[in-house]
């Protein structure tokens, strides 16, 4: 009975020291880059060095002790991005991690609602878009062949410079989904005198985007309206997605 109370008094006392020394590793890491928000440090597969992982889904490479920065992938002999199976990994958890702290109410309050042939059965979908992004046009093209309802935030990224005004003319017409067809097609200004509200929207849209840490456009969420939950975040114009969500909406009654 001793020797088994002595055993855990020691892995216990291991399990402490190790537990303080990472976090000495995480403190060294995080000091070199005060301004620079790491979410997570870890060591890397290369001795000396540690893997910065930050919420944009990137990972870096810093060396403390040497006050070395790497910014790039790290292979094996054989070719494989050891670099890209951790960002896959962690971008994973991150979209987990977003769907547990996201709510319906949250993505869709701003959100004008688009209704495409009959709508949705079981699932809708939120998008993020921007009106001059040519994955979110491909998207958007997509869905409105579809029986799906669709709720749009206007996300305008700021290397596109019509994106925002477009946004904002969307915004103030009376028929969204047309507005949104006519810039498609067109691609010019709209007809309307933009509004407050418009303004004021696109703003919160914006400002939801941000929370949200979205990085790029289309961003879409996957509601299950029979569970009354958000089930998947889906990054691009990733249409066999989509297809998957909507084959299943057709069977639902």
């Amino acid at each position: 009975m001793k020797k088994t109370l002595l055993v855990l008094a020691s892995l216990g006392v291991f399990l402490n020291a190790q537990t303080l020394i990472e976090q000495q590793e995480e403190s060294l890491v995080k000091g070199m880059l005060p301004s620079t928000k790491i979410e997570k440090v870890e060591r890397s597969q290369v001795d000396g060095f540690y893997k910065a992982y930050l919420s944009n889904g990137n990972i870096f490479y810093l060396n403390p002790f040497k006050r070395v920065i790497f910014i790039g992938e790290l292979y094996t002999t054989t070719g494989v991005s050891l670099t890209a199976n951790d960002m896959q990994e962690w971008k994973s958890q991150l979209d987990n991690k977003l769907l547990k702290n996201t709510k319906i109410q949250e993505l869709t309050q701003y959100a004008k609602k688009v209704k495409h042939g009959k709508g949705s059965n079981r699932y809708e979908f939120v998008i993020f878009t921007d009106p001059e992004c040519p994955f979110c046009l491909r998207t958007e093209e997509f869905f409105e062949k579809e029986n799906v309802d669709l709720y749009v935030n206007f996300y305008p990224l700021s290397f596109h410079p019509n994106a925002k005004k477009w946004s904002e003319q969307i915004l103030s017409s009376k028929d969204i989904k047309t507005a949104m067809k006519e810039l498609r097609e067109n691609k010019k200004d709209l007809d309307v005198s933009v509004s407050t509200e418009a303004k004021n929207t696109l703003e919160n849209m914006m400002k939801l985007g941000e929370k949200l840490n979205i990085q790029g456009t289309p961003k879409l969420f996957v509601i299950d309206k029979k569970e009354n939950k958000i089930v998947e975040s889906i990054d691009g114009a990733n249409i066999k997605k989509f297809q998957d969500y909507l084959a299943k909406d057709k069977n639902e009654k």
